[in-house]
């Protein structure tokens, strides 16, 4: 097990489509799942937080443990949303 606080090197690149991240944000943290991703952008989408963010920005998040990928087998969207395909 690694410890909270503890990075294991993930960058934008460790993100698919259907990953679940939990979000740690200003007021509190979130569970959401990987929707869109492209070439420059990964978006996700939960029930209590979403957005869109650069490959870099994404990269900075998992260096402060911002964000985590959380191993997770469903998904954490909120009604009427899906993944892009």
């Amino acid at each position: 097990m690694v410890p909270h606080g503890t990075s294991l090197g993930a960058t934008a690149e460790t993100l698919h489509l259907g990953t679940t991240i939990r979000y740690h944000y200003r007021n509190g943290s979130a569970l959401a799942t990987v929707v869109e991703r492209t070439s420059e952008r990964v978006t996700f989408v939960g029930e209590d937080c979403d957005g869109t963010f650069t490959h870099d920005q994404i990269d900075r998040l998992f260096a402060t443990d911002r964000l985590q990928v959380v191993l997770d087998d469903e998904l954490h969207l909120p009604d009427g949303a899906s993944l892009e395909r």
